[in-house]
């Protein structure tokens, strides 16, 4: 059962605009290190993956202004102590680039 269908099961029907307003206005990027893919990252409030398997019961870190998911082992200290940098997304964005990371909208 996908998320609309089960929206209007249970009579929510007047949430799904909001819910489809949210996901329409994300900003989604790949982040690249010498044309790698390191990171997969958005605006949108959510949980850090990393490559590492979490223990068992464990759920990821959750972040207030984005989500991720770690592509690469060895850049996820450098990008984690950027992100401890940052002051909101657009200044992840920033930094990012200014470490010599290319951001590419996805």
């Amino acid at each position: 059962m996908n998320r609309r269908t089960l929206l209007v099961a249970l009579g929510l029907s007047a949430f799904l605009p909001a819910a489809e307003a949210a996901a329409q206005t994300a900003h989604r990027y790949n982040v690249l290190k010498a044309g790698r893919l390191v990171l997969t990252v958005s605006d949108v409030p959510g949980p850090i993956v990393s490559t590492a398997a979490l223990p068992p019961g464990a759920t990821p870190a959750k972040h207030p202004f984005l989500s991720a998911t770690a592509q690469a082992p060895e850049e996820e200290d450098a990008l984690r102590q950027i992100l401890d940098q940052s002051q909101d997304f657009d200044d992840f964005l920033r930094r990012l680039r200014d470490g010599g990371y290319t951001v590419q909208p996805n």
